[in-house]
């Protein structure tokens, strides 16, 4: 893994430790990191004799502390109100981590394995540092542990799944179905679509690489990010009493919900995937129609799951375009003008979000819902979903899904 460890300079003057502002920690993470530093140059510039085993075992030990500490301040308060500076460390401190790993476990699995949990850990909770040298580590580990694993791993690609349709498809009123349009102009898509009605668009998705034969298969998923760790949610729905989230590998994650029944759902959801892998990130294009808003920033996120995950009926402020990579989903919207009949969480937290479970209401405590108008539609692959800023809508996978979501202002 030379040409792993080689990325990463044998000089202090060469981290540009000098970004972070450390006025802003107290004295003692301060000095702890400062050991840290010295004490991993020390480990550098003698990787050719033979170093002390037990020094790299104490500079581990220093280094888990110190990013347990970091940790804890992360987490105190609301994570945007948390310094930029904190996050900028805690990456500095798992890249520490994660190429100590390498010195370790030279000849061992375990060292790749250990060495990219802990440049996923920084990609996850801290900032961005050194033209992206975590995210580069990461890449080149998870190409490593995959060309190792090859010659073990039966690959478990092309699995039906065993789906009842009647269980599954809901029935449907085709006097409700969302309009669809193939690949419209900007123009039109500016005066008769954009603000006014949600559409399905064909055709634009056509030219992505992630539509291309075999790719985001889960093969390739595995290949592309299968040592990778990632925040899943485990649950059906976000509002059920038993949601919780948990940090796995996505092979892991693959093993356990995707290719194996699972009474507990997991989902690898409204996550910034494409930013922590940019490799995957070449394999989709964001929608021309996205630069008609006011801003420029536009949020990009990945919906990974079995057949089933739902998100509750719920609304978003921003425009949406939903693109369906792989499987299909069954989504239903409802306008703005409905939301009374809707019955939205008197939780601050959940007020953008539905007390009903659209499929199964219960109509005694919601009378209204069943006369609230709504659209729906089965989105499949290629296809796309633009769905107006505050417009409610529910959707439930019907096979094991890979969905984009683009939002935009």
């Amino acid at each position: 893994m030379s040409e792993v460890r080689n990325l990463f300079p044998r000089e202090r003057d060469d981290l540009q430790l000098d970004k972070i502002d450390d006025t802003k920690f107290n004295p003692s993470i301060r000095h702890l990191f400062g050991e840290i530093t010295q004490m991993y140059l020390k480990v550098r510039n003698n990787s050719e004799a033979q170093f002390s085993e037990t020094d790299c075992s104490t500079l581990l030990l220093k280094i888990d502390s110190a990013l347990q500490y970091v940790w804890e301040t992360l987490h105190t308060g609301q994570w945007k109100d948390v310094d930029p500076e904190w996050r900028k460390l805690y990456s500095y401190v798992s890249l520490f981590k994660a190429l100590l790993c390498l010195e370790l476990d030279k000849d061992e699995d375990s060292g790749l394995v250990n060495a990219i949990a802990a440049c996923d850990m920084g990609l996850i909770m801290g900032e961005p540092i050194l033209d992206g040298l975590l995210s580069n580590i990461a890449d080149s580990l998870n190409e490593k542990l995959w060309k190792l694993s090859e010659t073990k791993r039966a690959i478990q690609e092309n699995q039906k799944e065993e789906e009842d349709s009647n269980e599954c498809y809901p029935q449907m009123n085709k006097e409700n179905f969302v309009e669809t349009v193939h690949v419209p102009s900007i123009e039109k898509f500016l005066l008769d679509i954009m603000d006014k009605k949600p559409v399905v668009i064909t055709g634009a998705m056509d030219f992505w690489p992630a539509m291309s034969e075999s790719r985001w298969s889960v093969d390739y998923v595995r290949k592309v990010a299968g040592y990778r760790t990632v925040p899943i949610e485990i649950g059906s729905k976000y509002t059920d009493d038993a949601w919780s989230q948990s940090l796995t590998t996505v092979n892991e994650f693959i093993d356990n919900y995707i290719l194996t029944s699972n009474a507990t759902a997991g989902y690898l959801a409204q996550y910034q995937l494409f930013q922590q892998i940019p490799q995957l990130k070449k394999d989709i294009l964001v929608p021309d129609y996205c630069y008609l808003g006011t801003c420029d920033d536009i949020q990009v996120n990945a919906w990974f799951g079995p057949r089933g995950t739902i998100s509750p009926l719920h609304y978003d402020p921003d425009h949406n375009f939903l693109s369906q990579v792989v499987g299909s989903k069954y989504i239903r919207l409802y306008s703005e003008e409905v939301t009374a009949s809707l019955y939205p969480h008197e939780q601050h937290l959940l007020f953008n979000t539905s007390q009903v479970d659209v499929e199964h209401p219960d109509l005694e405590k919601f009378p209204l819902f069943s006369s609230a108008p709504y659209l729906e539609t089965i989105l499949e692959s290629g296809s796309m979903l633009y769905i107006p800023p505050r417009m409610w809508h529910y959707v439930r996978s019907l096979s094991t899904s890979f969905s984009v979501s683009f939002w935009w202002k």
